[in-house]
């Protein structure tokens, strides 16, 4: 019976030991592999916004990040939470209640720098809210001006594809036209659904307009020769195609259907149905936001 005790509390040690040194290694690695992320998120935002492939973004371009978070209150009404730039600098938290009607605005006592950490952008956002509420994060949406000027929104989604979720960003100009699509993580089959990375499927979307990704569909036929030739720009280069008729091209193509990948429909309509998605919830949301900030007269920076 002794030794058993022996035993168990030696492995108790054990694991005890074995969790204290896991925690330490995670609280050393976690802010690195937080930057890293950061700096890969920008580097798709940037490049999704025209500025990739050494095109260096201007000084005059500002990209500002609207968090949403689900706000459950003492009384146990829920809320959707803004986390809003204000001209002065600082931050506001937009209340909404679920039909979009503004509730409440409380101010947020956070630096940019704070927000864009995870933990105490969480932290700073239970802290503005009223006592006893719960805040769980939802969203994130980026909005970019350059000289003053809109020049579109970047929006995160998610979808299910054939094997486990893809993660995506869809780029949109001010008139909610999309201007770009990005894959920013995927475990689909190797030359099969991995194909949804390549230009020549993800730049049939650019151009789509919010009306026509609402009736847009996946079509089990060949991608036409000569817009396959258009869509992926170090092929038309290649080709030494003109830009003028790549731009006919493109134009002679902008009502088509999205072309499935061969032995990858199911992949290609996960990324279709994503992008449908994304761009849906954002533009419902976007525009009831926009009508309670006028209506609350809160003195957004965008």
């Amino acid at each position: 019976m002794k030794e058993i005790i022996k035993i168990t509390m030696s492995l108790t040690g054990v694991c005890i030991g074995a969790a204290l040194i896991l925690g330490a290694v995670y609280t050393q690695t976690e802010g690195p592999r937080q930057k890293i992320e950061m700096k890969q998120n920008e580097e798709v935002i940037q490049g999704l916004l025209g500025y990739g492939h050494g095109k260096h973004a201007p000084s005059d371009l500002v990209v500002r990040r609207i968090d949403r978070y689900v706000v459950q209150e003492p009384k146990g009404q829920t809320l959707l939470g803004y986390v809003l730039p204000v001209k002065d600098g600082k931050f506001t938290i937009a209340l909404l209640d679920l039909e979009g009607k503004p509730a409440d605005k409380v101010p947020v006592t956070a630096t940019a720098a704070e927000l864009e950490n995870k933990a105490t952008r969480n932290a700073a956002v239970k802290a503005a809210l009223p006592k006893g509420s719960d805040a769980t994060y939802a969203d994130t949406y980026y909005i970019a001006d350059q000289g003053g000027k809109r020049l579109g929104y970047v929006l995160p989604g998610k979808t299910q594809g054939f094997k486990t979720f893809i993660k995506l960003m869809v780029s949109l100009d001010p008139n909610f036209t999309v201007t770009g699509v990005a894959i920013t993580e995927s475990e689909e089959d190797p030359g099969l659904g991995a194909e949804i990375q390549q230009d020549y499927f993800r730049n049939q979307f650019v151009g789509k307009t919010q009306e026509q990704l609402t009736k847009l569909k996946v079509i089990k036929e060949p991608l036409p020769d000569k817009y396959f030739d258009v869509l992926d720009p170090l092929r038309a280069k290649k080709l030494r195609i003109k830009a003028e008729e790549i731009k006919k091209i493109k134009e002679k193509h902008l009502q088509d259907d999205i072309y499935a990948l061969t032995g990858a429909t199911i992949s290609s309509r996960a990324v279709t149905s994503g992008v449908q998605d994304t761009v849906k919830k954002f533009t419902y949301r976007f525009d009831l936001l926009k009508k309670a900030v006028e209506q609350e007269r809160i003195p957004v920076a965008f």
